[in-house]
């Protein structure tokens, strides 16, 4: 829970707050930002106190995210108090944003699509009720797809309650994922339905791999990110943990694939009306740091 007396000193005045246990993972900035800003020294601080209902419904949807419990609100407001999680949050389409972010995958984003053949988990957000009880009225989940070993969470815990099948690389197999029930092999993409394709895309890992669904929403792990601000594509040399030469040839192989939106590991989702156009302006970043 977050504690008013380690609120952050440049938080603006007000209820809501954030406070110095925060590990400045992005959350709460990339669901509320006109409220969130991060800070110089790596914390995330309140710019904006709430206004209107959508203003707290943001706010709340923070809370329960911020997988430090960094986030507090002091003397609640009666409108805050009537408001729902707000969680999961509807992207697009049969696409949902999970929230409820896990410290053990540094705020990972997780994601759910709903299909009539069985919903897919997209990497493991934090195991909580509220979120469990909302998965089940989507029609629970069928598959959980795990694009790298650093965002697993607790994929226990949702496999023990949805008796789902996972779905992982073998060289991203650690102790925490020995018994996943699918380990994929090699180097060639594989098609897990008519609608959802698993590109192999090493680079951030070794067994780093996206998944495709319908030909329109990419979900890409930590392979590459989007600047909400900007509207442009990003990846982190400084995160890239198996191979940068790898990553730049796994983001080239994606110009062969067809996709409006992109929806990271980490930070904000996106939709792309020129999407390979982006790619070929981040392939271009990705070589000139690379010299």
């Amino acid at each position: 829970m977050a504690l008013i007396k380690k609120s952050h000193p440049k938080n603006v005045p007000g209820p809501l707050f954030v406070d110095t246990t925060c590990i400045d993972c992005g959350t709460c900035f990339h669901l509320g930002p006109d409220l969130f800003r991060e800070n110089h020294d790596d914390k995330s601080v309140v710019m904006k106190q709430p206004e209107s209902k959508d203003d707290w419904q943001r706010a709340k949807q923070a809370i329960l995210s911020c997988p430090t419990n960094s986030i507090g609100v002091q003397n609640a407001p009666e409108i805050f108090k009537q408001l729902g999680a707000g969680l999961p949050l509807h992207i697009a389409d049969a696409v949902y944003y999970l929230g409820y972010t896990s410290r053990n995958s540094f705020g990972a984003s997780s994601y759910l699509i709903k299909r009539e053949e069985g919903n897919v988990l997209v990497d493991s957000p934090r195991y909580h009720p509220w979120l469990v009880q909302e998965l089940e009225k989507l029609g629970g989940v069928r598959k959980m797809f795990l694009s790298h070993q650093d965002d697993v969470a607790d994929h226990k815990l949702f496999c023990a309650h949805f008796k789902c099948e996972r779905i992982i690389h073998e060289d991203e197999v650690t102790s925490d994922t020995a018994n996943v029930e699918t380990i994929l092999k090699g180097e060639d993409d594989i098609q897990l339905a008519a609608d959802l394709s698993v590109i192999m895309t090493p680079g951030h890992t070794k067994g780093s791999m996206c998944l495709l669904y319908k030909n329109k929403f990419l979900f890409t792990g930590d392979h590459l990110f989007v600047d909400t601000a900007h509207h442009i594509l990003l990846a982190s040399k400084g995160v890239c943990w198996y191979s940068w030469d790898e990553q730049i040839r796994s983001v080239e192989k994606l110009l062969k694939k067809n996709y409006e939106w992109i929806l990271p590991g980490h930070g904000g989702w996106g939709q792309f009306s020129q999407s390979h156009a982006a790619l070929q302006a981040l392939i271009k970043e990705m070589k000139f740091r690379n010299l």
